[in-house]
This record gives structure tokens, sequence and C-alpha cells, in this order.
């Protein structure tokens, strides 16, 4: 049973300064149903002018569930749901695929 995942960095920047940044990951293997779902696995306060490198960066699964819960909805608030979820694997999957008949079309021609 094959697992890939894809990695996925989101910031989102406040007015006053700081930014949260989220990392990210498709879960999925051949036989699931839901595809385009990402989790999140790491999330980091960056002061601003801060490099999120240098920021302290926790585990989301070790947060408080309550907290947990307050990021996905804001994330969800903010249009980082399941929607864009489908719709980036979606067009990742297309560029990939565009990439790998490039480059079996080279191959070929090289050959």
């Amino acid at each position: 049973m094959a697992q890939r995942k894809l990695p996925l960095s989101s910031g989102i920047n406040a007015e006053y300064g700081g930014t949260l940044a989220f990392q990210c990951n498709y879960h999925m293997t051949s036989e699931e149903q839901n595809l385009d779902q990402f989790v999140i696995s790491e999330v980091a306060f960056c002061e601003p002018g801060q490099n999120v490198d240098t920021a302290f960066a926790t585990d989301f699964g070790n947060l408080d569930y309550v907290l947990i819960e307050e990021f996905e909805n804001y994330l969800h608030r903010r249009g980082l749901g399941a929607d864009f979820s489908s719709n980036l694997f979606e067009m990742s999957s297309a560029f990939e695929h565009q990439n790998y008949v490039n480059f079996l079309k080279n191959v070929r021609d090289f050959i």
C-alpha cells in the first residue's frame, strides 16, 4: 500500500505584524476515498521580520484540542479547507502528470 506525503506550507500575516506559519502534508493511500485532505503537522508564530526557520514551532498534535479546532476553523474561514485542498491536489497532480509525459517524450527522443 503506497503512501505519499506532499508538503504544503502556509503563512498568514496579521495586520499588526507577525505571521502564523503552518506546515502541512497530504496523507493518502491508494485505497482512500478522500485523497484531498491535508493535515497540519506543525505551527509556528513569527515576529515581524523574523524568518520562519528561526521561529519556535510546535507539533500540531501536541496542542490542546480546543486550540487545534480554533486553528482549523481559522484556516477554513480563510479558504484553506477541503475545497482548497482538493483543488490544489488536482492542480498539482495534473502538473506532475504533464511533467512525467514530457520526461517520457524526452527519454524517447534521446534513445
